[in-house]
């Protein structure tokens, strides 16, 4: 939903661009457009996420204003605290990926290790809803044809036995 509600705000420049300048100000808020999540870069995800809640108001407001047109996109509390839920995870793999000198090939096999635990951690812990939960088991098990993968990459091996 957040997706539709950015490409619709940035594709319709003079009816709710407009009225999303107008929005923010109201509310304080520095006028910023949403970042645009690409499906397949999750950082990108974390920082639609992160803005998302930082203008829920604005988001909340410029939804439910029936002349938008977007009542579609509008989220309840259950969506808001899954959208929380899911940058809590995807905040601690962007700041570590986004480091200087993060990833090289090294540092793979580590960093995969590290996400395995949190999920398989987390998958059945009370702490997430059960959307959350799901996700997580979708996103081990693409972590688990990642490390098959691994095996048949010279490279990778080569890396690794350099860094012993």
């Amino acid at each position: 939903q957040l997706r539709k509600v950015a490409f619709a705000i940035k594709n319709s420049s003079t009816i709710l661009l407009p009225r999303w300048r107008i929005i923010c100000k109201e509310l304080a808020l520095t006028v910023r457009m949403m970042p645009r999540d690409v499906k397949t870069r999750w950082n990108l995800t974390y920082d639609m996420l992160e803005f998302a809640l930082e203008y829920r108001l604005a988001l909340d407001k410029i939804t439910d204003e029936r002349s938008s047109n977007l009542q579609d996109y509008e989220m309840d509390k259950k969506e808001w605290k899954i959208a929380a839920e899911l940058r809590d995870i995807l905040k601690d793999g962007t700041l570590y990926f986004s480091r200087n000198g993060v990833p090289n090939l090294t540092t793979v096999i580590p960093a995969m290790d590290h996400i395995d635990s949190v999920m398989t951690a987390n998958i059945e812990s009370n702490k997430y809803s059960p959307a959350i939960q799901a996700a997580l088991g979708v996103g081990q098990r693409t972590l688990n044809r990642y490390y098959g993968k691994t095996d048949y990459s010279e490279t990778y091996r080569v890396a690794m036995s350099k860094s012993n």
